[in-house]
């Protein structure tokens, strides 16, 4: 991240990993401007937070051996990539990340789609009016989802990329559920805790101060600095073309208050790693049924409106270029795939000089 000397803030992966494997127990945090750092979580926020952490790194709740740590790698600004994927698997292929459920053939035969593209399934309940035409009794989908970041994760609600979960206690349930094979139910109050734990992060570290109730001291300089003539230029080219939807500090709401945060970059439409497709039928309030095709259907699942058909939540774009791959099924490798994805699917016209001022400043945040 690049900011002025007097704004330096710790590097968000470096700080969590000293954290964790030098076992200091708390994380440093930092001060609204990124300066100076401020005290961690008092008394039973702190207690939480620690229940948290132990929780996040070492609970399997009697599963499959995963825990939350498991796909969310604080070596990986708590994501998962290709290649934090086979040097696992290099180094032990019995590691709790490769499970059957998560294996391309349901037995733990080959691991090709979590080695190549770091995706694991996801499985969805489907809205009544939602029918999956070659399993017509099946009231749940299983699409192949990449690993979202917890960082500003407090800030994002509603939480997953399609939404589904209103609050971080129901995220982490399903996420236990779905992944973890569990063998007992989490409480609330480890739900809580970690809950408590997943909130203390922010990047770049300063966005705390967005979490406070009195953002009163938040002046116009709050955003990232952007000083390069690239990176202006950059900026210019974003707010022309990106603004419209990643707005906000976050960068992940639309301009305009009354659209939907929740939108189409035809990214299933595309379906560049040719994931497997789904035939899926939307009943119509005349009872007609109008039949579609898709490898992941996004907030339609859930709506069972049409209109919704391959829509995800705009994500938050602060620290994005700690955590590639990208998109919903981790389909472009690169910040320059993203851009030129955006320029065909939307025909931006952006030129290789601006694509290359763009990147300047996506590199910012």
């Amino acid at each position: 991240m690049r900011l002025p000397s007097g704004e330096r803030a710790i590097p968000f992966a470096l700080a969590c990993v000293s954290c964790f494997l030098f076992g200091s127990g708390t994380i440093v945090t930092a001060a609204p401007n990124g300066a100076n750092p401020s005290p961690p979580p008092a008394n039973a926020r702190a207690g939480a937070f620690e229940q948290g952490e132990d929780l996040f790194f070492h609970e399997t709740f009697g599963g499959n051996g995963r825990t939350c740590s498991t796909c969310h790698d604080p070596r990986n600004e708590f994501t998962m990539s290709p290649q934090l994927a086979q040097q696992r698997y290099q180094a032990d292929p019995t590691h709790p990340l490769f499970r059957p459920i998560d294996s391309d053939d349901g037995g733990g035969n080959s691991y090709a789609t979590v080695l190549d593209h770091a995706l694991f399934r996801v499985t969805i309940p489907l809205h009544p009016n939602v029918v999956i035409l070659d399993a017509p009794g099946q009231r749940t989908i299983t699409v192949w989802r990449g690993v979202p970041t917890i960082a500003n994760v407090d800030l994002t609600a509603p939480f997953l990329q399609d939404g589904r979960a209103s609050t971080l206690q129901e995220q982490a349930l399903g996420a236990i559920k779905g992944h973890m094979q569990p063998s007992r139910k989490p409480t609330a109050k480890e739900l809580d805790a970690l809950v408590a734990f997943e909130t203390e992060f922010f990047y770049p570290l300063r966005l705390r101060a967005l979490n406070d109730a009195d953002r009163t001291g938040i002046g116009p300089e709050f955003s990232v600095p952007v000083i390069s003539p690239a990176a202006q230029r950059g900026k210019a080219v974003f707010d022309l073309h990106c603004r419209r939807c990643h707005d906000g500090e976050l960068l992940d709401e639309p301009s305009n208050p009354s659209v939907s945060h929740f939108a189409s970059a035809f990214v299933s439409d595309a379906n560049t790693l040719n994931l497997p497709l789904f035939r899926l039928g939307f009943r119509q309030p005349d009872g007609a049924v109008i039949e579609t095709v898709s490898p992941d259907p996004g907030r339609a699942a859930l709506t069972g409106d049409l209109d919704d058909l391959n829509k995800f939540d705009t994500p938050a774009l602060r620290g994005l270029k700690h955590t590639a791959p990208y998109f919903h099924d981790n389909s472009a490798d690169t910040l320059e795939q993203v851009i030129d994805h955006y320029n065909s699917s939307f025909n931006m016209q952006i030129t290789f000089d601006e694509r290359d001022d763009l990147l300047a400043y996506l590199e910012l945040l």
